[in-house]
């Protein structure tokens, strides 16, 4: 069967492409080896806790996996983004400016919202995740196409919303939920970790759950954000490794950040930043002895290449 849409294709990824070959990175990494010691033994720690998950692929997660992250870690897990526009500007986006509307779904560009579902059916998808930019920017587009990703494949595709939580009501959490879609992904680093957002979601969405970037040095408020969250009963703190990309590279800079050394990862377009992955593993440690019911989830840049090949080994078995 012909694949809907085109492969997606982009400057910005051909930027950062030849800015790697012409070896424009960040700043030298100069206190790796601290961190290669602070790593491991913290790895020690959480092996003695009981810290669940896959270490040769950097997957670990304190009680459960998120119920959307299965199909992901599975290869059968999918991105539909359905704008780049935002309300917000955060340091560390990797949508390409300027911002604009349009369709992805799959890496692929669609010409309209009719396509989506068969590139979604072409691959198998089981979970997808509805991204911006701000998808809430046009609250009615997004309802129209949960409701019509609900009527083509029923309960067995999990539809996940992404946002800053910014636009989100009451009225349209339930609005959501009746369309419905099965969860919710907040990024409260958007709006400076404030709950509040998330206790919307969750007064209609109770698989409501956050997902952010490790930022280094937000340490600490990410540590009371986990204990915030386990006292109003949220189920998922979803983890992110920090990462620079060429859409961000300058901003990174502007911040003091870097890339970290490492092994290559030629399925990414983008590299780890220096320390991410140390603070994620110290929040998961905090995490395993201060909740009582939240479970912490990281998903680090080695997860996301693991991810990666398992999607073209799930698109390649079902080649004709």
């Amino acid at each position: 069967m012909e694949k809907a849409g085109k492969p997606l294709t982009s400057e910005v990824f051909e930027r950062y492409a030849l800015g790697l070959a012409r070896g424009e990175r960040l700043a030298p990494d100069d206190e790796a080896a601290e961190r290669s010691a602070r790593r491991a033994g913290l790895l020690e720690r959480l092996a003695a806790d009981g810290i669940q998950g896959w270490p040769d692929r950097g997957t670990f997660y304190t009680r459960g996996l998120p119920s959307g992250c299965v199909p992901c870690l599975k290869g059968r897990g999918s991105n539909l983004c359905l704008t780049t526009l935002c309300n917000r500007d955060c340091f560390f986006c990797f949508n390409p400016k300027p911002r604009a509307e349009g369709l992805s779904v799959h890496g692929r560009t669609v010409a309209s919202e009719s396509e989506i579902a068969g590139v979604l059916a072409d691959f198998g998808i089981e979970s997808v995740g509805l991204s911006g930019g701000e998808p809430l920017l046009d609250a009615e587009r997004t309802i129209r196409i949960i409701k019509e990703l609900r009527r083509r494949f029923g309960p067995g595709l999990r539809i996940d919303l992404y946002t800053n939580g910014d636009l989100l009501t009451p009225r349209l959490a339930a609005r959501l939920r009746d369309a419905g879609i099965d969860g919710t992904r907040m990024n409260l680093a958007a709006g400076g970790y404030r709950i509040a957002p998330l206790k919307i979601a969750l007064g209609a969405i109770p698989d409501s759950e956050v997902e952010l970037p490790v930022i280094p040095k937000h340490i600490e408020r990410l540590k009371r954000l986990i204990r915030e969250m386990d006292e109003i009963g949220a189920p998922q703190l979803i983890l992110h490794e920090l990462f620079v990309s060429a859409q961000n590279l300058d901003a990174m800079k502007r911040m003091g950040l870097r890339a970290a050394a490492g092994p290559s990862r030629d399925r990414l377009s983008w590299s780890p930043v220096a320390g991410s992955d140390v603070a994620a593993l110290e929040l998961l440690l905090f995490a395993l002895k201060n909740t009582k019911s939240l479970s912490v989830y990281y998903c680090s840049t080695s997860t996301q290449q693991w991810i990666a090949e398992q999607a073209l080994a799930a698109a390649a078995s079902r080649k004709p």
